[in-house]
């Protein structure tokens, strides 16, 4: 008796595909039913490249949910919702430490941009935020034109 084994690349292998820069027919095929597990059969328009597996890898290994794909659709919904329907409500002004210290090393800021956790939980919208960018940049001015004054 025979125990079937599921075949999939490991984190290693990828990492290996990637710095000869070519794989195998049999890698290309293991890559394949990857991105069809991880995609369904409608990745229309996707590379067989070993980094988004990777990264793949990486997110589920951080915990990276898929339902911040949803929060985000809906933080951006929100902002074309109140030019039709304004609502009332206070701008905040938080201190520039909300943003991560390193943006590069940031998962949600990789995957979303200007859209991560930590600018959606603090402003209500894009143009909330910025409005806020813009004024942290013109407060930044204002610093260095005194300093050099």
């Amino acid at each position: 008796m025979t125990t079937k084994r599921k075949k999939c690349l490991t984190e290693f292998q990828l990492k290996n595909i990637l710095a000869r820069g070519s794989a195998t027919e049999e890698e290309i095929e293991l890559m394949r039913e990857m991105f069809q597990a991880l995609h369904g059969v409608n990745y229309f328009g996707m590379c067989l490249h070993p980094q988004w597996l990777l990264k793949a890898l990486d997110d589920e290994r951080d915990g990276i949910e898929e339902d911040e794909t949803e929060e985000v659709k809906a933080w951006l919904d929100r902002e074309i919702a109140e030019e039709f329907d304004p609502v009332e409500y206070a701008k905040t002004n938080p201190p520039i430490t909300i943003i991560c210290e390193e943006p590069d090393n940031c998962r949600s800021r990789q995957k979303h941009g200007n859209a991560c956790r930590c600018i959606r939980e603090n402003f209500r919208n894009q143009a909330d935020f910025k409005d806020w960018q813009e004024s942290k940049l013109r407060e930044l001015k204002d610093t260095i034109t005194e300093l050099i004054n």
